[in-house]
């Protein structure tokens, strides 16, 4: 692996005001490649509000989160055999492209 750089940003959350400049700044460094249009790698959640992706906190929709084997442990929901190997390639609970922003661009000259 040859890593050319490495960047690292912090934010003061007092005098955050929600504008969303901070995540505009990072997809442009990072999403500039064909693919990778509709990625947010800084993301700002404005409560309330469905997140990002939407809804993403629904753990009936994606099937994420904890439950409980009745013997007082967690396990996650996700995992096991017969949960893990039908959707080896393939997970049906993955939030869609329409779940996310559409992409676009910005065009800073007008």
């Amino acid at each position: 692996m040859n890593i050319r750089s490495q960047i690292s940003m912090v934010f003061h959350l007092d005098k955050c005001i929600g504008c969303h400049t901070c995540s505009v700044a990072c997809k442009n460094v990072w999403t500039d490649r064909k693919g990778a249009e509709y990625m947010w790698w800084n993301n700002v959640e404005t409560k309330p509000g469905t997140g990002y992706p939407t809804k993403w906190e629904d753990q009936e929709k994606y099937k994420g989160g904890w439950e409980s084997n009745g013997n007082g442990k967690l396990d996650i929901k996700s995992t096991g055999k017969a949960k893990i190997i039908p959707n080896i390639f393939h997970n049906p609970h993955m939030p869609s492209m329409d779940d996310y922003y559409e992409p676009w661009t910005y065009d800073y000259q007008n």
